[in-house]
């Protein structure tokens, strides 16, 4: 009998990402391990997100591209899952990397660990010591963390049986920012267990990093960890002022703003 369920289904929910997902679906197409599926699953792109997503068709066969009702990353992580075929769902955000041996690895440590929920140590995209720095931090944070009581879960890439995941709950589609938490409290409060890996290690995007900085971003955190305390509404007005569901286009804006600010200097000296 021919086998019709892969070993994994990898769900990307993307918005406006045509500058990064060609470049993960690319490094999708050359996995040592190909047995999986990818699904991508768009907000609406405005850009050509879809477009090029599609080129990918012939280099991955069993490339699904769905689109979501509605442009929220919660939402389209839920969607993507539900259509998975595989037992283990992926969840990947349209800006990492993986290294061609990264699904081996991924395979090996599920089976060797016999775990429900597994993520692993990332990389920055670009190597500094600052990066480099902050790459440590988070890394050992959720590990330590881990092997404790688990809070903090990571969303840009973790592995999940789809059992679990539908048990707990999914996503909670009313949050707007750290989703990976609700998930994995709700995950450890039904006694499954979760790892964090060393090994293999995927390219984390520090653009966030780079668009506002580590200090902004440390206050952003905090800020959205004592809105908590101040009940879900306003948590939830903080996350949407703090962490608005824009996808790419966040990064893009300050840049399209230079240009059309230096195009507009130019027409003012050409007109005087």
């Amino acid at each position: 009998m021919p086998k019709t369920k892969p070993f994994f289904s990898i769900i990307i929910p993307a918005l406006n990402e045509e500058k990064y997902l060609s470049h993960l679906l690319e490094d999708l197409s050359l996995q040592t391990f190909q047995d999986f599926e990818v699904i991508v699953v768009d907000g609406k792109s405005d850009d050509q997100t879809v477009a090029k997503a599609k080129l990918f068709k012939a280099k991955l066969p069993s490339l699904t591209i769905l689109t979501s009702p509605k442009r929220h990353v919660c939402t389209q992580r839920n969607l993507g899952a539900k259509s998975a075929k595989a037992g283990v769902l992926i969840f990947s955000d349209a800006d990492n990397r993986f290294p061609p041996y990264f699904l081996q690895g991924i395979k090996y440590r599920w089976e060797s660990n016999r775990v429900d929920i597994l993520s692993c140590w990332l990389k920055p995209d670009i190597t500094s010591p600052q990066n480099d720095a902050i790459a440590t931090s988070i890394n050992a944070f959720l590990e330590l963390q881990s092997n404790l009581k688990p809070t903090y879960l990571l969303e840009s890439m973790f592995s999940i049986t789809k059992s679990c995941f539908t048990q707990i709950g999914r996503f909670d589609e009313s949050i707007s920012y750290a989703e990976g938490k609700s998930l994995i409290q709700a995950a450890t409060n039904q006694s499954y267990k979760y790892k964090v890996v060393r090994d293999p290690t995927y390219t984390f995007s520090f653009r966030r990093f780079r668009k506002y900085g580590v200090l902004n971003i440390a206050s952003r955190m905090a800020k959205m960890e004592l809105s908590e305390l101040l009940g879900p509404e306003f948590h939830s007005f903080q996350a949407k002022k703090l962490y608005p569901m824009l996808g790419g286009t966040l990064f893009n804006k300050p840049k399209r703003a230079k240009n059309e600010f230096l195009k507009n200097i130019a027409k003012l000296l050409k007109d005087f």
